[in-house]
């Protein structure tokens, strides 16, 4: 009698591989609704940073200048660089057709960075310029995803298995809508959130991968990571060195043993230092980011206070765009549960290590956009935005969940990554059908399907595919939860301990209250 043959198991290197590819393939498709699901100048300020882009300094080697009487420099630009915000903004019911409309005739243009930003970033955007202003802002928005999920991938193929988990629990969760929205964008803080990100992670797998070589990649990758972030934004290097301290801290104790090590550290807090210093931006400290308005009192500050958490969940909650379109509860009401429950998770295992580090990250992240707003006379949801603190997140949401006592994170059971899958994946579906909507139509119109009576639209995939695309394509990497959630020996789950017998290879979860029962056969 002839039984049929057992199907053979790829070997583990081929399923990791294959999956690797599964959830690079979704971060591209995802990061490629984003660019093409909104005009060239619809994101915050994005006149100001296309300017930028066309014209880096110094300004007179770049592009036409010249000074007005009141000392202010004009540069010289395509139409539709200076004039695309100006049709756009503010109004949730305008559609993307005006930009269209726009030409490529030259016009003076005054927003413009003079040196206010450290200006790397405008420097290499200004490689993509072309004649067709649209088709280099798209390219710009895909080459800026690419290069995130570059690097991303690169961490965390070269970390432990639990280095990857902290990375999924704590990057992947926030990432909707804010980080997303702005790494496929011509907006200095994707680059700010992309390398703050980087610079953490590969100074934590730095720190916790036994292979030397994989440990010195991941230490060139954190100083990637710190060049991106500086060479963005000024207040991107002050991030840096915030994460190199809290780094710092969290490691304490095995940095005691192996002080060389700390040198990656520092020189990420270097790479900040520079950055924070080259660019303008570090005046705001001093004088406000209001010119001419006298600093807040008692009333204000008491005001600022009770508005902050507002702002803390900014990244999840603010409207996107120019302020203009909101985000659904839909969407950051489950991700706004989802990620405070992982990071209570988290706190489960502290030490003082964890506890300073801790308190550095949400010291600065609470204190910050306090002192700004007091000092510049203004009330939380004005001048300090969410964005400019996004870079601070997934980095307070991975220390929260990393257990220094034994290297490792908590494990999330089938059930709860499902729960965490469905919030994210439903989540950003629904603000991704917002963003298209907002330019395919404009708001006030609110049939599901996109492709009725488009007035916007550039790319060669319709509105409805890029939207059913890009919600497939983060599903897919979200899948990541259930990957990085397979036992490994001595994980932790939200009940107990999960062990594995050395000899029979059983799992059994131990639970707290001193009782085993099996959960895998």
């Amino acid at each position: 009698m002839n039984f049929p043959r057992r199907a053979k198991r790829r070997p583990p290197r081929a399923r990791a591989a294959l999956w690797s590819v599964v959830l690079i393939v979704g971060a591209l498709l995802a990061s490629f609704a984003w660019a093409t699901a909104s005009p060239h100048g619809s994101s915050p300020d994005e006149d100001f940073h296309l300017t930028s882009i066309w014209c880096p300094t110094p300004l007179d080697q770049s592009c036409a200048t010249k000074v007005r009487d009141d000392g202010t420099t004009l540069v010289e630009v395509p139409r539709a660089v200076s004039y695309a915000s100006l049709c756009i903004a503010f109004d949730s019911s305008a559609s993307g057709e005006c930009v269209a409309d726009l030409d490529k005739e030259p016009v003076w243009g005054a927003r413009v960075d003079n040196g206010g930003f450290p200006g790397g970033f405008y420097d290499v955007m200004h490689w993509f310029v072309g004649p067709d202003v649209a088709a280099s802002v798209m390219t710009m928005r895909i080459a800026n995803a690419v290069l995130a999920i570059a690097l991303f991938a690169a961490v965390t193929a070269l970390s432990t298995p639990q280095a990857r988990r902290v990375l999924v629990y704590g990057y992947l969760t926030i990432s909707v809508p804010m980080a997303i929205y702005l790494i496929a964008s011509v907006n200095p803080s994707g680059w700010a959130i992309t390398g703050v990100a980087v610079a953490w992670a590969g100074l934590h797998g730095f720190l916790t991968q036994p292979e030397p070589r994989r440990r010195y990649a991941l230490a060139g990758l954190a100083l990637t990571g710190a060049g991106l972030a500086a060479m963005a934004r000024a207040d991107a290097g002050a991030f840096l060195g915030v994460v190199a301290a809290a780094i710092v801290a969290l490691h304490f104790p095995a940095l005691r043993t192996r002080l060389r090590d700390v040198l990656a550290p520092v020189l990420v807090a270097v790479i900040g230092v520079i950055g924070f210093l080259y660019g303008g931006q570090s005046g705001a400290l001093e004088g406000g980011l209001v010119v001419n308005r006298t600093p807040g009192g008692r009333a204000l500050l008491v005001d600022n206070f009770l508005g902050l958490p507002d702002l803390l969940i900014g990244s999840q909650k603010d409207a996107l765009n120019w302020v203009d379109t909101p985000v659904p509860a839909l969407t950051w009401v489950p991700i706004v549960l989802a990620a405070g429950a992982l990071a209570f998770l988290g706190l489960r295992a502290l030490n003082l290590p964890k506890t300073i580090a801790l308190l550095g990250l949400v010291g600065v992240y609470v204190a910050l956009p306090l002192y700004m707003l007091q000092i510049s006379g203004a009330p939380v949801g004005t001048y300090v935005q969410a964005r400019y603190l996004t870079p601070l997140v997934p980095v307070i949401m991975a220390t929260a969940l990393w257990n220094p006592l034994q290297r490792r994170v908590p494990r999330l059971t089938f059930t709860q990554s499902a729960l965490v899958f469905g919030a994210l994946s439903i989540g950003h579906s629904a603000v991704l059908h917002t963003q298209i909507r907002r330019f395919v139509t404009g708001l006030d119109v609110s049939s599901p399907n996109l492709n009725t009576n488009i007035e916007w639209w550039v790319s060669p995939v319709s509105p409805m595919a890029t939207w059913m695309v890009g919600s497939l394509g983060f599903a897919l990497l979200a899948l990541s939860l259930f990957l990085v959630g397979r036992n490994l020996p001595g994980d932790e789950v939200a009940g107990g301990v999960v062990r594995v017998c050395p000899v029979s290879g059983s799992v059994a979860l131990s639970g707290e209250g001193g009782g085993a029962h099996p959960v895998l056969p």
